[in-house]
């Protein structure tokens, strides 16, 4: 098929879980013998220089950049409570973007068209003015159900009614979209489910995150047994109230049993306020690193302690892949077929936190053991060419 792949922003550098699912699905559908170009807002906060490219990149297929400055600005989110309209939508909106993809849908004719998540359906319009292509909205999260969390969550009054807001306009747009594609790639069964019931009559496949696992090697080489870490992007909202959390409610008590266990966190984007953090009770916050994949085979426990979000976390199945024992909410392991105590661990309180970490590190083979099974799951269910094979089939019957 000759397919256009429609990105929020262009998946290179691999840092983020965005990015990897980004890159994933373009690599799978080059693999598979189609036909790729990649049309990508190149956003203030990602932006690339398409010189500086590392040559595989490019060859992922016909690559368009556009530049947008998507950046939060204050003066324009108090301008937006007087319209009706989803600020987080708006700041992706490009009359320079439109224009380029006129342009490459004159230049060529394609089977399918996928935009990965809501904030470039605004572009729908366009294509179908000038492509007879089946679209596909390839949604990584129920993106409102984030922010109506965050709200839930949030003490500060204003905060909380501001939260509120962005959540409902977000709301309205999201479910109004939907039934506007050809067919929904929905990441976790549960994100299909919850647009079912808003309504959403099109096709819904389950289109999960898939994994390389050729490049998630294994090396135990310099293991530190046992320690805790957690993995993700800090400027996303529910990962830095995960590990305000986490800090405040399990690793000080955590600490006071094993004084000698280091937890480490790293992510791009790290707010400065963390790295107050630094040296206070074998705390060590790292900011962004280089090689994420190295960092994880040097430490023994994952935490993922979300309370908001959904979609599917990257870092999980990384983690699995790599053979990491894993600690998370249910609700960061959802959307992953793993067995409580089999493929990893759900705990749902601090309690259960301390609880489950005490016992991994008074019995180190269990770590061992749950890792084995992560990397076994991970290989049978989450492999990349098999999840891009079903999605494909997928669009070849809309």
């Amino acid at each position: 098929m000759n397919i256009l792949q429609i990105t929020p922003r262009f998946p290179w550098p691999l840092k983020d879980g965005g990015a990897l699912c980004y890159f994933n699905y373009a690599k799978g559908y080059g693999d598979a013998g189609n036909d790729l170009t990649i049309a990508s807002l190149n956003t203030s906060k990602h932006f690339v220089n398409y010189d500086e490219l590392p040559t595989h990149v490019k060859a992922l297929g016909d690559i368009h950049l556009t530049y947008v400055d998507n950046q939060l600005k204050p003066i324009d989110a108090f301008l937006n409570l007087f319209s009706k309209e989803s600020y987080h939508v708006k700041r992706f909106i490009s009359k320079d973007f439109e224009n380029q993809l006129i342009e490459i849908c004159k230049e060529k004719t394609f089977d399918v068209v996928v935009f990965e998540t809501i904030f470039v359906a605004p572009y729908l319009d366009i294509i179908r003015k000038h492509s007879k292509a089946i679209c596909i909205l390839r949604q990584h999260n129920v993106e409102y159900q984030i922010w109506e969390s965050l709200a839930f969550l949030e003490s500060n009054i204003i905060k909380k009614w501001y939260l509120n807001l962005l959540a409902d306009r977000l709301h309205e747009y999201e479910i109004k979209q939907l039934n506007n594609f050809d067919g929904i790639a929905a990441i976790t069964k549960n994100d299909a489910e919850t647009f079912e019931k808003s309504g959403c009559t099109k096709p819904i496949h389950v289109s999960p995150f898939g994994i390389n696992l050729d490049k998630l090697i294994i090396d135990n080489t310099n293991l530190e047994m046992p320690s805790l870490f957690h993995i993700g992007s800090m400027d996303w909202m529910p990962n830095q109230e995960a590990m305000k959390w986490f800090i405040n409610h399990v690793w000080y008590d955590l600490n006071i049993e094993f004084p000698q266990l280091k937890f480490y966190i790293s992510g791009r984007n790290i707010p400065t306020s963390f790295f107050d953090y630094n040296n206070q009770n074998h705390i060590a916050v790292l900011g962004e690193i280089e090689d994420g994949i190295s960092f994880m085979n040097e430490k023994a426990i994952m935490v993922v302690p979300l309370f908001s979000g959904s979609g599917i976390r990257v870092k999980i199945l990384e983690g699995m892949g790599l053979g990491k024992c894993i600690i998370s909410t249910p609700l960061g392991a959802q959307g992953i077929e793993a067995i409580n105590g089999e493929h990893l661990f759900i705990a749902e309180t601090a309690t259960d936190f301390i609880k489950i970490i005490s016992e991994l590190i008074n019995n180190p083979s269990e770590i061992i053991r749950i890792g084995k099974n992560a990397r076994r799951l991970v290989k049978e269910k989450y492999d990349n060419k098999k999840i891009v094979a079903d999605t494909l089939e997928f669009y070849e019957s809309l």
